[in-house]
Order: C-alpha cells, then structure tokens, then sequence
C-alpha cells in the first residue's frame, strides 16, 4: 500500500512540482543545478523545438539531434555536431511523393536534388550522391 509523504519544501503533498533538478547544467535546455520542474519544463517547451527556413541551414545547430526543416523544398535535416556552422547538418533520406526519373546521378543533380535523395531510373531507385 503507498502513503502519501509530506514534501519537507513546499509542505504539501509529494507531486511533481517538487522536485528539484540535482545534476550538472544542461547547455541544451539552459536549466541550471537546483531548479524545480516546472521552470525546467517550460524551458524544454522552449528550447527543444526544431528549427525552419527556405533554404538549407546554414547556422549552427542548438543541440545533438535537432532538427531542421527547409519549408521550401520539403527537405527535414538533422544535427550531427553542434557549433561548426552549415556542417553541423545532414539530410534525412527523403523521398518525394512521386519518385522522379533522371538517366543518372549528374542529371538528377542537374535537376536539382541534392545528395541523400532518392530518384528512379527505370524500375530502380537510386540515391543523389
């Protein structure tokens, strides 16, 4: 059977919004040492939101893993490195809803995919590299 306990800080009972964060800051989210629940949350809410653009990114990603979406060429990329500029983002693999047919790589290049894309020639699918 649980009991419920009285929070020695607050003096209510335990609930999420007493617990403090005891661990090294975190950069990412900007939460610092001895911060309750709540402010970190919002700070989450914030923070751990995807970045967008019309073109390729050419800024330095937040944080490992985010993401970026190019609004204009529906194309998503993800963080592999934080801090270096452009580089720090790779495309995800994506596929166009009709795959498009190119004779090979430097056409569909031409045509402007860009590497990491899918194309056809014939009945085989291809990658722009």
């Amino acid at each position: 059977m649980r009991t419920a306990a009285i929070c020695p800080t607050c003096a209510t009972y335990e609930n999420a919004l007493c617990i403090i964060y005891n661990g090294p800051i975190l950069t990412n989210i900007n939460v610092n040492p001895l911060e309750d629940l709540e402010s970190i949350l919002a700070k989450i809410n914030n923070n751990l939101v995807p970045k967008f653009g019309t073109t390729a990114p050419s800024i330095s990603a937040t944080y490992l893993g985010q993401t970026y979406l190019n609004t204009t060429t529906k194309l998503l990329y993800f963080a592999k490195a934080v801090g270096t500029g452009a580089s720090d983002w790779s495309l995800v693999l994506t596929a166009p809803v009709v795959t498009p047919q190119y004779a090979n790589n430097s056409a569909a290049l031409f045509a402007g995919l860009v590497a990491g894309q899918i194309y056809r020639t014939g009945d085989l699918l291809k990658i722009v590299h």
